[in-house]
């Protein structure tokens, strides 16, 4: 109604006929528009709209004279068009919310900034985990900012099914239910005799030494008969994770390298895994669509599986020193490397990680990060 906001808004994927496709600063012009939203244009700008008076058309031509003027990116939150937050060690611990977590919600909710929760949870629907979420004090608005590795690996479980594949799954039987639904061909792992494809999901509310033991035999009587092994599908790709007490814990994944040690001594080649949370990139493009852009900056505690996984679907990532890094300091290599390293979740608003001088968000390793070190003490630093 006004004109603003001058970037303008990410193309429209509805598909609606009549829908424009793409919200500008200059959408007031559109006759149709000025119509069905006559009486609701500020004052200055009912005058422009007025066809046939000289005032109009000279504030018009006054208007079109005007150089299209941007804010320059004041805070490193402004750099980009939504951010992506992990749950686990950035957001919350367990079921509590993490020191200041709910205040950068809220802040984000009161200035309209979009922001989704990508997280490797896998006990629940995406419904469920939005409300584990608000009952551990996070405002977030509604259950489309989160985008679970359980709800991107349903479509491709649902297709392994539809090809008549034998499914089986890791994780507790309502959580699948929940998840996929129920399927004659989708069974409990630890009570299978035979399977195709393995779903990794999450290690709550199970025997997960039962069900390890009964896939091992699983596997290796398959290779023994077959020559192959059944593939994997990762929802939750986490091999660790920090528990509240900030000591660290086994994630459902480490079921990967188990399998792989324990069929070592039968010859057993690398077992095909499909990673559908994070690390993998099915998340990430999972993200994209819902925010309509790729300029999003990705924000976590885990480098093998935010940081990298960011990075490798064209993203930039912010590593907070919370979380996992509590247990001690992360050694990364190059393709690890984070874009930002922050010690708080305050620094994307607080222009410590944006340099004055510069429009853009700095590039990457130039922000005090080394190979072995991780982050410099500032958090930040000068390039070159």
């Amino acid at each position: 109604m006004t004109g603003s906001p001058a970037g303008g808004f990410s193309d429209c994927k509805c598909g609606a006929p009549h829908c424009r496709g793409k919200i500008t600063r200059d959408d007031w012009r559109i006759r149709a528009l000025q119509e069905a939203y006559q009486g609701y244009f500020p004052p200055f700008k009912a005058r422009a709209v007025q066809p046939g008076t000289e005032s109009a058309c000279a504030l018009t031509a006054a208007l079109d004279s005007l150089p299209t003027l941007e804010r320059p990116p004041q805070t490193l939150a402004d750099c980009y068009d939504a951010i992506l937050f992990d749950a686990m060690g950035v957001l919350i611990s367990e079921n509590e919310a993490l020191p200041g977590a709910a205040d950068i919600l809220a802040r984000l909710n009161m200035s309209g900034q979009p922001y989704y929760i990508v997280t490797n949870i896998s006990s629940g629907s995406e419904e469920t985990i939005f409300a584990r979420l608000r009952g551990a004090g996070l405002p977030i608005p509604a259950v489309d900012r989160i985008v679970s590795a359980g709800g991107v690996a349903r479509h491709r479980v649902l297709e392994e099914l539809a090809a008549e594949r034998l499914v089986s799954y890791m994780g507790s039987a309502n959580t699948a239910h929940e998840i996929f639904g129920k399927h004659p061909s989708l069974h409990c792992a630890d009570t299978a005799e035979t399977f195709d494809t393995l779903v990794v999901l999450d290690d709550e509310g199970f025997d997960f030494k039962r069900a390890s033991d009964h896939i091992l035999s699983t596997f290796q009587r398959r290779l023994v008969e077959t020559g192959e092994m059944p593939r994997m599908i990762a929802a939750n790709a986490d091999i660790i994770y920090p528990s509240k007490n900030g000591s660290l814990v086994f994630g459902p994944n480490i079921i990967g390298p188990m399998l792989q040690a324990g069929l070592a001594p039968f010859g057993a080649p690398p077992i095909s895994v499909e990673y559908m949370g994070k690390p993998g990139r099915a998340i990430f493009e999972e993200c994209i669509a819902r925010a309509g852009t790729d300029r999003l900056l990705m924000i976590g505690d885990q480098v093998d599986t935010d940081i990298k996984g960011a990075k490798a679907a064209g993203l930039d990532a912010l590593l907070v020193t919370t979380g996992l890094n509590n247990c001690g300091e992360l050694r990364q290599n190059e393709n690890g490397a984070p874009d930002y390293v922050a010690k708080n979740l305050d620094q994307i608003f607080d222009g410590s990680l944006f340099p004055p001088f510069d429009r853009r968000c700095v590039p990457v390793q130039q922000i005090g990060w080394s190979e072995n070190r991780g982050a410099d003490k500032a958090g930040h630093g000068g390039s070159g």
